[in-house]
């Protein structure tokens, strides 16, 4: 039997290679985009694009018609919750009416690991974001709907993205190790999550192989994916001196700050007794990437 799933942030950082490995699976994607001309390009020819739009409750109604599971990958880049209108909170509330009129059977979501566990927060710090996803995740669970959360760790999928003139810049002081994990091991996850009873209802946390600092990670998987880059440390205060706009700065001060003093530990257990063991390790990961480009 086929699967098949829809996919609400498909073109996003994350989305765009989860949605892609689940096609190269042979899953049966459908892809709900803002703007299916220019998601065509992102997306492999098999995923079928479907107008649809979380700020457009209409249009998300027309584009989840026959859907039965779906998945949620989305993400917030400021702290002000004030804002009326948040993908991550409005957003997922307009997607939940939308699945609960249309049927949908199953939905899916990714948030961050700490999310699950405020506990591993050493001094008590609270992740901004949190407090507007949560809105979202709170219908998800309220709805009816049978649900699976994938907690997720830092991904090693946002290390290229730092990679600029050859240097890799660590900001801070990280001496906590990470349970890194990536795209690639997610997107084996929420295969095996559809048309699973033993997935619903269920939050799972996703974690790589091994933990390792900010600093060690970065050095191994430049190792195999840009071996001729370094790795520089800078202190918190470089963000200031960047020229980023200051809605930016501050996210970006904020997320480092947070992560200097998280101390993850391992909650995956019952996600590997479910749905498998991480296939990839910080090297094989980079190895993938780097062939990719």
């Amino acid at each position: 039997m086929i699967k098949k799933i829809t996919i609400i942030g498909a073109t996003g950082h994350l989305g765009h290679r989860v949605t892609a490995k689940l096609a190269e699976k042979g899953v049966d994607v459908t892809a709900i985009v803002r703007d299916p001309i220019a998601a065509k390009s992102k997306l492999p020819a098999n995923v079928r694009l479907v107008q649809g739009d979380v700020s457009d409750p209409d249009s998300l109604t027309a584009a989840l018609q026959g859907t039965e599971t779906l998945y949620i990958t989305l993400n917030t880049e400021t702290l002000d919750t004030t804002l009326p209108f948040h993908t991550e909170r409005e957003g997922v509330i307009n997607v939940v009416a939308a699945a609960k009129e249309t049927g949908v059977q199953h939905i899916m979501q990714i948030a961050g690991v700490d999310y699950a566990h405020p506990e591993f927060s050493a001094k008590g710090m609270a992740y901004g974001t949190n407090a507007i996803r949560k809105g979202g995740i709170d219908a998800i669970k309220a709805s009816g709907i049978p649900y699976t959360f994938f907690y997720c760790s830092f991904f090693l999928d946002s290390l290229p993205k730092l990679l600029m003139d050859n240097q890799l810049a660590v900001i801070g002081n990280h001496v906590h190790s990470i349970w890194f994990t990536n795209s690639s091991d997610l997107a084996e996850l929420v295969f095996k999550a559809i048309n699973n009873d033993a997935a619903k209802d269920k939050e799972f946390a996703v974690q790589g192989h091994e933990a390792k600092t900010y600093t060690e990670a970065a050095s191994e998987f430049l190792g195999t994916y840009a071996p001729d880059a370094d790795i520089i440390q800078l202190p918190m205060e470089a963000i200031s001196q960047m020229g980023l706009p200051e809605e930016q700065a501050v996210f970006m001060e904020h997320v480092l700050t947070f992560v200097e003093q998280l101390q993850e530990k391992d909650v995956a257990g019952e996600t590997r007794r479910v749905l498998g063991e991480p296939k990839y390790t910080i090297t094989s990961f980079a190895q993938e990437l780097r062939e990719e480009t």
